[in-house]
C-alpha cells in the first residue's frame, strides 16, 4: 500500500489509523512515495485464492470527498496473469523508491492546512522537496575500513560455494546442527577473513537449530527478486516463533554477505545511527518486518548519498560501525 506526499494532501490521521489497523508483519508494506514527485496513481491490483487477478483503476482518492461529493470514474475488471505480473513489477519499482510510513516520517511530513490547499501553485512548489534527507557519516578512516570490508566480501565469494553446500546439507538433514557448527569455520571465520561482525553470537548461537536457519536461508536465496523481501519477513518471523537464537546476528550476516546491496547485519551501531537521524520504523512491527524496514531505510540512505565512500549496505555497515560503535 503506497500513498503520495505531494502538496500535503495525504492526511496524517489516516496514516496513523492504517498503521494501527495493519498486522505487525505487514506494517513495513505501508509506504509513502517519498522520493517521487508527482506520484498520483489510483489503482488496486489483487489476486484471489483461485488465482484470478483483478484491478480497480480510476480517478478517486481514498477520501471523504471522493465518496460523498466528487464526480469520480473507476473501472473494475478481471486481468490476465501476465498483466498482473506487469502491474506487480511496476508497483515494485515504485516501492523501491518509497519508505515505510512511521511516526518519524509523519513528524517530518508537512500536511496541508486545508483540503483544497494543494491546488495553490505556491504550496505545490514548497511541497515538491523530499521529506527525508539523510546525511551519512563521513569519518576519518572511512576509506580504509570500506576497503577492508570489500576484501572480506571478496573472500566470502571465494568460500561461498562451500558454505552453500554446507547449508544445503544441514537444511536437508544430511548433517546435524552440531556438525554444521563444527564445519562452519572452514567457510566462514576470522581466519578466512570473510566474517563481518565482532565476536559474541557464538555463545548464544552454539546450541541453535541450524537446520531451521538453513531451511530459511535456502528459501530466501531461492526466492525470485520480487518475492525476496517478503520471504525474508516470513522466515525471520517463523524463526522468531521457534525461538531460534541464531536468527539475528548469524542469519543477518549470511544475508548481508550474499546480498550486500539489500540486507544489513543487525547490530547496535546501525540502530543508533537511525535513531539519531529520526529515521526509525513504526512501533509494533514483527521481527521480520522490522528487519526489512531497517534494510529499506539503509537502501534509501545510500540512494540519497551516491558519492559516499560506501556503495552498498555491507560497506555502509563498516562506516556506521566506525562512527557509532561504543566499546
Amino acid at each position: 500500500m503506497i500513498v503520495g506526499k505531494d502538496f500535503g494532501i495525504t492526511r496524517k490521521a489516516a496514516c496513523e489509523s492504517a498503521l494501527s489497523w495493519l498486522p505487525s508483519n505487514h506494517k513495513v508494506q505501508f509506504r509513502v512515495a517519498d522520493q517521487i514527485q508527482g506520484f498520483h496513481p489510483k489503482a488496486v491490483f489483487w489476486r484471489d485464492m483461485g488465482g484470478q487477478a483483478y484491478a480497480i483503476i480510476g480517478s478517486s482518492n481514498l477520501s471523504l470527498a471522493a465518496f460523498e461529493q466528487n464526480y469520480e470514474a473507476n473501472i473494475a475488471l478481471p486481468i490476465s496473469a501476465e498483466d498482473f505480473d506487469r502491474a506487480r513489477r511496476w508497483v515494485d519499482q515504485i516501492a523501491d523508491r518509497s519508505v515505510p510510513v512511521s511516526p518519524d516520517w509523519l513528524k517530518a511530513y508537512r500536511e496541508s492546512e486545508a483540503r483544497g490547499a494543494g491546488r495553490n501553485r505556491r504550496e505545490k512548489k514548497s511541497n515538491a522537496a523530499e521529506v527525508l534527507s539523510i546525511q551519512l557519516p563521513k569519518m576519518h578512516g572511512a576509506a580504509a575500513i570500506v576497503k577492508e570490508r570489500r576484501t572480506r566480501l571478496d573472500n566470502y565469494r571465494k568460500h561461498r560455494e562451500g558454505l552453500h553446500r554446507l547449508l544445503r546439507q544441514c537444511g536437508s538433514r544430511e548433517i546435524s546442527s552440531t556438525q554444521f557448527y563444527k564445519k562452519l569455520p572452514k567457510y566462514w571465520s576470522y581466519d578466512l577473513e570473510d566474517r563481518l561482525q565482532g565476536r559474541g553470537w557464538e555463545r548464544r548461537g552454539k546450541n541453535a537449530n541450524f537446520q531451521q536457519i538453513s531451511e530459511s536461508y535456502l528459501k530466501i536465496i531461492g526466492a525470485n527478486d520480487a518475492a525476496r523481501d517478503d520471504t525474508v519477513v516470513c522466515e525471520i518471523d517463523r524463526l522468531a516463533e521457534q525461538g531460534n537464537p541464531a536468527r539475528k546476528a548469524f542469519l543477518s550476516e549470511m544475508l548481508c554477505l550474499e546480498f550486500p546491496e539489500l540486507y544489513p547485519v543487525l547490530n547496535q551501531p546501525i540502530r543508533r545511527f537511525l535513531s539519531e537521524k529520526n529515521f526509525r520504523g513504526a512501533l509494533g512491527m514483527s521481527e521480520g518486518a522490522s528487519y526489512l524496514d531497517l534494510a529499506l531505510r539503509l537502501r534509501l540512505s545510500l540512494d540519497q548519498n551516491p558519492r559516499h565512500e560506501a556503495q552498498n549496505i555491507a560497506e555502509l555497515d563498516s562506516v556506521i560501525w566506525l562512527a557509532y560503535h561504543r566499546a
